[in-house]
């Protein structure tokens, strides 16, 4: 049934006619969000999961999906839902069941440094493919001085569409605290097709987060392309997604789960020093092998639990 062009009551009437069980809220505050239905309360079990990383604070959504991680048990009073945790991680994947079966074609293009806009020369090459407003000013800092320990590193970002104005600011900015030839030493590439972009991703050697406002989708895209995380949580459960990742790829994902900025600088840099070395070679033939044995991919054990969670919630 599809309610995108009923406005909110008869929608919520709808849901009720049908006698829907649960209801899960996957925008929260985000763009889409229909939290009026929700208020109606069409449904007796109302779950917020994903799409908005924190709480609703509403009294109209019971439960929220989350983790251990992302949502410590000391937490719990910041929430005005009930948590539900997830025995692993709290987001689900189905990258090994997509990506596994994909290969290259013969009229790809070969996946080189040179091909997607990327240094040719034998270079430590970070990376982050966050949207640019997640990059705060002690990130970019933090960026900046491992960029000038490493010598002849880059920093590869991704464009998006408001990128033409950020590009220039934070090549400003970062030539500001110290970074010479910041054109050079950051690196912009548009984004590639689906099909293709781990393979693409896979071209650099480290993953640095954004400590306040972790990668989701692009932390998982990096430990399934075999790039260490670098990351770090704080308190927000925006801040802990990609710790939540870290471990649940299990092994070596956890080794670049740091405890602080300061830490996530030094890590970093010797990551960066090692780069063509056995420590670096080792961690990503460590996160290769977890795709297909750690719970961070796979889907059908997180689906049990989930299945197991929804039954508790309808049983109260």
């Amino acid at each position: 049934v599809d309610l995108s062009s009923v406005d909110d009551i008869n929608a919520a009437v709808q849901i009720n006619q049908h006698r829907i069980h649960m209801l899960f809220n996957i925008q929260g505050y985000t763009q889409g969000e229909r939290n009026e239905i929700f208020a109606l309360q069409p449904a007796p079990v109302q779950v917020l999961y994903k799409g908005f990383v924190g709480t609703l604070g509403a009294s109209y959504v019971q439960y929220m999906v989350s983790d251990r991680i992302v949502s410590p048990p000391e937490y719990v009073g910041h929430y005005t839902e009930k948590l539900v945790f997830m025995p692993h991680t709290y987001v689900v994947n189905d990258y090994r069941e997509w990506y596994s079966e994909i290969v290259l074609r013969e009229d790809d293009k070969a996946i080189t440094r040179a091909n997607y806009q990327l240094p040719s020369e034998p270079r430590v090459i970070y990376c982050n493919f966050n949207q640019q407003y997640k990059i705060d000013g002690p990130t970019l800092r933090a960026w900046v001085q491992i960029l000038l320990a490493v010598p002849g590193s880059v920093l590869w970002l991704i464009r998006f569409g408001t990128s033409d104005a950020a590009e220039s600011a934070l090549r400003e900015q970062a030539a500001k605290m110290g970074l010479e030839d910041a054109v050079n030493r950051i690196v912009f590439t548009d984004p590639v097709s689906r099909r293709l972009h781990l393979h693409v991703k896979a071209l650099a050697h480290v993953f640095l987060d954004t400590p306040q406002y972790n990668g989701h989708g692009t932390a998982t895209d990096a430990l399934w392309a075999k790039l260490p995380l670098v990351t770090f949580p704080v308190r927000k459960m925006a801040s802990r997604a990609a710790a939540s990742f870290a471990v649940a790829s299990g092994g070596e994902g956890r080794v670049t789960l740091v405890r602080n900025l300061r830490d996530y600088v030094q890590v970093a840099i010797r990551l960066g020093v090692e780069a063509n070395g056995e420590r670096l070679a080792t961690l990503r033939d460590e996160l290769e092998r977890s795709r297909f044995s750690s719970p961070m991919f796979d889907t059908k054990r997180w689906v049990r639990g989930f299945q197991k969670a929804a039954r508790m919630l309808w049983k109260g």
